[in-house]
């Protein structure tokens, strides 16, 4: 666990062996994250300087985005982001086509630029800026699968995303 929270990603219910496990009435798999690392001395600094403790983004989130009991919830994550994990890609490759609205709030002094789209990166895509805030984007896919690219510019922010099915 303790690489998961230096890796600035948290998520949902996990397995024995760690691994983020999808909410049992949702009929995509777990998104497979990948996260750029730093050190451990800037992860630590990072996480000193992020506007709420690493163990409540978890709670903030589900109070921050629609959860899973949500009509139409897809997908789901929070974490944080920082100079030693700036970027963040994560893939759900089961997800179905279709149109979503996807909710992206973040906490803290940087920007977090959300791009979200097929999970291959072919073909449009929406991108939203996040400022201490919440925002909304639509986000059309024609093709199984969508990845979230997060990346960070400025200070340590924390995030939260959830999917909503619109049609």
């Amino acid at each position: 666990m303790a690489a998961v929270a230096l890796a600035g990603c948290t998520g949902g219910p996990t397995d024995a062996e760690g691994t983020a496990t999808p909410t049992p009435s949702v009929a995509v798999g777990p998104p497979t994250p990948t996260i750029t690392l730093g050190t451990t001395a800037q992860s630590e600094a990072d996480a000193a300087r992020l506007p709420i403790p690493i163990d409540e983004i978890g709670a903030w989130s589900e109070t921050a985005v629609p959860d899973p009991d949500a009509p139409g919830w897809a997908f789901g994550l929070s974490g944080w982001l920082g100079e030693s994990s700036g970027h963040q890609r994560s893939t759900m490759q089961s997800l179905e086509p279709g149109a979503y609205q996807a909710h992206i709030a973040c906490r803290g002094e940087g920007a977090v630029t959300a791009t979200i789209g097929e999970a291959d990166g072919e073909g449009d895509a929406a991108t939203a800026v996040c400022t201490d805030g919440t925002i909304a984007v639509d986000v059309t896919t024609t093709r199984t699968g969508l990845q979230v690219l997060l990346d960070l510019e400025g200070a340590p922010s924390v995030y939260a995303v959830s999917l909503l099915r619109v049609s």
